[in-house]
C-alpha cells in the first residue's frame, strides 16, 4: 500500500544538496579573501616604512612623487648614500659599539632575571610583591629623568665616556622589564617540577637550571630578543654617557647627520636602514621563538 510522504520531511535532492554545498564554499572564500586582504593591509601598512627607506636612500624624490609616480623610485638610482655612510662617516663604529653594548647588556640581564624572575614568580617571602611593584614603578620614569644622576655617579667614579658604563646603564633600564617578562611564565609552571627533581637530589639551584631553564627556552629566548632590542634603539643614556665620537652608538651618531639647515635624506634614510636591519634579520628567523615565548604558559 502506497504511502503519501510529508512535503516537510522530504528527501533532499540532489540539486539542492550541491547548492548547499556551493553556498558553503562561496562562504569560506569570501571569509578566506577578506581574511587575506586584511592581512596584506597590515602587512602593507608595517612595511611601507621600509619601502620608503629604501626608495630614498637610493634616490631622493619627494613623497607625492614617491605616492603618484611609482616608476620614478629608481629611475635615478645610486648607491651614493651608502658609499659615503660606510667610507666618509663612523657608521661602521657606531655600529660595532651598538652591537657589543646591547648584546652585553642583553646577556648580562638574561643571567640576572633568571634567578630573579624565578624568585619573584615561584619563591613566597615577605615583600615579594613589594619588589615586583618597585620593579613597575622603576619604568615608568622618564629616562631623561634618571640619565642626568647616573651622569653625574658615573662621572665620579670614571665610568663617564666608557662602553662597560653604558652597558651598565642598559642593564638597570632592561633588567626590570626583563624580570617582569620572565615572572610571568614561572608562575605558570607547575610546581610539582621542582618538588620532583629535589626528591630524586637536587637542590634549588640544580632544579632552576636542570627543569626550569630548558622547558622555560622559548620564554628567555623572548625576553632576550625584546631586551636587545630596547638596547639596541636606546638613545638618552648613549647621547648623555657618551661623548667621544669614536665611543658612541648608533642613535646619538646619526643625529650629527641632522644639522640646522640641511639635511641628507638619502645618507639619513642609508643608516637607518643600516640599523634596522639587524632586527628585521632577528625577528624573520627567530620568530617561532618569539611566538612560543608570548603563547606557552605550560609544560607540553
Amino acid at each position: 500500500m502506497a504511502t503519501e510522504t510529508d512535503p516537510q520531511h522530504a528527501p533532499e535532492t540532489g540539486s539542492e544538496s550541491e547548492s548547499g554545498l556551493l553556498t558553503e564554499r562561496y562562504v569560506e572564500l569570501g571569509k578566506a579573501i577578506g581574511f587575506h586582504a586584511l592581512l596584506w593591509s597590515l602587512v602593507t601598512i608595517v612595511l611601507f616604512p621600509v619601502l620608503w627607506m629604501i626608495v630614498v636612500s637610493v634616490n631622493q624624490i619627494a613623497f607625492d612623487t614617491f605616492v603618484s609616480d611609482p616608476a620614478a623610485w629608481f629611475s635615478d638610482a645610486s648607491m651614493s648614500a651608502y658609499d659615503q655612510m660606510v667610507n666618509e662617516t663612523r657608521f661602521l663604529t657606531w655600529f660595532t659599539n651598538s652591537a657589543i653594548v646591547s648584546v652585553s647588556a642583553t646577556v648580562v640581564s638574561i643571567v640576572v632575571c633568571l634567578l630573579g624572575a624565578y624568585s619573584i614568580g615561584r619563591l613566597h617571602f615577605r615583600g615579594r610583591q613589594t619588589v615586583a611593584t618597585f620593579l613597575l614603578i622603576t619604568q615608568m620614569f622618564p629616562a631623561i629623568l634618571i640619565a642626568i644622576p647616573l651622569f653625574l655617579v658615573f662621572r665620579d667614579i670614571g665610568l663617564f665616556n666608557t662602553l662597560t658604563g653604558l652597558v651598565i646603564a642598559y642593564v638597570a633600564f632592561t633588567l626590570p622589564f626583563a624580570i617582569w617578562m620572565l615572572r610571568g611564565f614561572y608562575e605558570n609552571l607547575p610546581t610539582s617540577l621542582e618538588e620532583a627533581a629535589m626528591i630524586d637530589g637536587c637542590t634549588r639551584v640544580g632544579a632552576v637550571f636542570r627543569v626550569i631553564v630548558p622547558l622555560s627556552a622559548p620564554a628567555i629566548a623572548t625576553t632576550a630578543i625584546f631586551t636587545w632590542v630596547l638596547a639596541w634603539n636606546e638613545f638618552v643614556f648613549a647621547l648623555v654617557l657618551i661623548n667621544d665620537p669614536d665611543k658612541k652608538t648608533l642613535p646619538p651618531g646619526m643625529s650629527e647627520w641632522i644639522g640646522q639647515y640641511s639635511l641628507n635624506w638619502d645618507l639619513l634614510m642609508a643608516g637607518a636602514l643600516g640599523a634596522t636591519l639587524p632586527m628585521l634579520v632577528i625577528f624573520f628567523f627567530l620568530q617561532s621563538y618569539i611566538v612560543k615565548g608570548l603563547s606557552e604558559g605550560a609544560v607540553k
